[in-house]
This record gives structure tokens, sequence and C-alpha cells, in this order.
């Protein structure tokens, strides 16, 4: 019984953290989550789904740091009665690994809520491609929440074979696209922002005859 009693104390903490990483990855999914997969190989018009939680990031921040912050004053608080002997408070080196843990997952945590602000400024734009016969064309695309969804768009579209050069931009929220006509076509752009969550159309008048 009282290796339970004292097991408490640990697993209170660990909601917590647990909580927190959960609820920070949901609220950096709509913006990262698309340039996560487009690295894994991941596509589909599924992707776009992930825009649904944009309405509640504020709303996930928040309960992010309300849950990272009860891990804080669990782990830190002082007792107020004596710990069990042998239990997890009781022991110097379980209360400095759940310390060590706990900063680990925070770092971890922070990461996530500020990716979506960092990842604009440190993604590097990839140089043009020279094209011989290259014809220009404009898409206004749709689904784009942040910075983040424009290097999205930007690198996925540079990694079509026949792509010259790529800039997408979120206000207004469009792709303006460089490319070799006798490689691909508007379509195939257009089935590749579509294939990254973010559907697109051409905007009239934009387009290269």
């Amino acid at each position: 019984m009282n290796t339970g009693t004292g097991q408490l104390p640990a697993k209170k903490h660990n909601w917590g953290i647990i909580g927190a990483v959960a609820t920070a990855i949901a609220a950096s999914a709509c913006c990262i989550g698309p340039f996560v997969l487009l690295l894994l190989g991941v596509s589909g018009a599924w992707i776009g789904g992930l825009t649904l939680l944009e309405p509640f990031r504020p709303y996930l921040t928040a309960l992010t740091l309300g849950l990272l912050g009860v891990a804080f004053y669990r782990v830190y608080r002082t007792p107020k009665e004596e710990c069990t002997p042998g239990s997890a408070c009781a022991i110097p080196k379980s209360r400095r690994r759940n310390k060590i843990v706990l900063w680990v997952m925070s770092v971890l945590v922070l990461g996530l809520l500020i990716s979506p602000y960092v990842l604009p400024r440190v993604y590097a734009e990839r140089d043009a491609v020279a094209v011989s016969n290259s014809r220009n064309v404009t898409l206004t695309v749709e689904n784009m929440t942040c910075d983040a969804c424009a290097v999205t768009i930007r690198t996925g579209l540079m990694r079509l074979d026949g792509v010259a050069s790529a800039q997408a931009t979120l206000r207004p929220p469009r792709a303006e696209v460089a490319y070799d006509p006798s490689v691909l076509s508007v379509e195939d752009l257009i089935e590749a922002t579509t294939n990254l969550g973010y559907p697109s159309h051409v905007e009239p008048g934009t387009q290269d005859k």
C-alpha cells in the first residue's frame, strides 16, 4: 500500500505534461502539420482538414500553458506532509528525474507553439531552376492560415520537376509559379497544392499563353 501511495505524486504531474504535449500538437497542427507531412512524403486532400483547428489555436495554446503550469506546480511544490519512506517523492533521484523530464517536455511544447512563426524565418527559399521556355501562372490558394502555410506550398511546388520558381504569400493567399509547359501543366500544379491540403485555382488573367 505504501508503494502505491508513494507513486501518486509522480503520476499526478504526468497527465499535465502529456496533456500539454497533446494540446500543443493540436495548436500547431493547422500550420506545421502539412509541412511535416510533406517532408514525410504523405499527401492527400484530406490534409486540408487540419485547417479546421485554426479557430481553436488561441484556446488550445492557453490550455497548453495552463497544463504546463499545473505540471510545474506539482513537481516543484513542497509536500504538505512528509513523504512515505520509499515513495517517489522521498527519493532525490526520482524527483530530479521528474524535473529533467518536465523541462525537456516544456522545451518541446514551447517549440511546437512557436514553430508556425519560426518556420518561415528559418526555412530558406530554394533557388530558381533554369528553364528555357517557362510560363507563369498565379494560383489563388485556399486554406492558408499562416506564413508557415506559404512555406509548405512553395516547398511542395519547387519539388516538382519542371517548376523553375515558386513564391507563395498569405496576404493575398496565392502562389506565383514559373514552370516548363513541356514537363507539366497548370492542372499538375493545382493537383500538387491540393495534395498538400491547399486547393487552388488559376487567378483570371494571370496565365501566360
